[in-house]
């Protein structure tokens, strides 16, 4: 699955540790977190999306889809 996620509230190295840690305790493969765009890349065939955007308003980078 091509997957682009918004996250407007990322705005430093810190955030982006942040969800890129959250995103491997997932278990989550093949993702790109881009500080400059505020926008996660995911090309994982096995996510799940909503539990993604649960996890992610979990640690308060909540996200939304992005249709690109």
């Amino acid at each position: 699955m091509d997957l682009v996620l918004s996250v407007p509230d990322m705005g430093c190295q810190h955030c982006v540790m942040k969800i890129t840690n959250a995103l491997n305790e997932l278990g989550v493969k093949n993702f790109d977190v881009k500080l400059e765009e505020k926008k996660v890349y995911i090309n994982s065939p096995s996510c799940d999306v909503e539990v993604i955007l649960r996890k992610l308003e979990e640690i308060e980078y909540p996200a939304e889809i992005v249709m690109e």
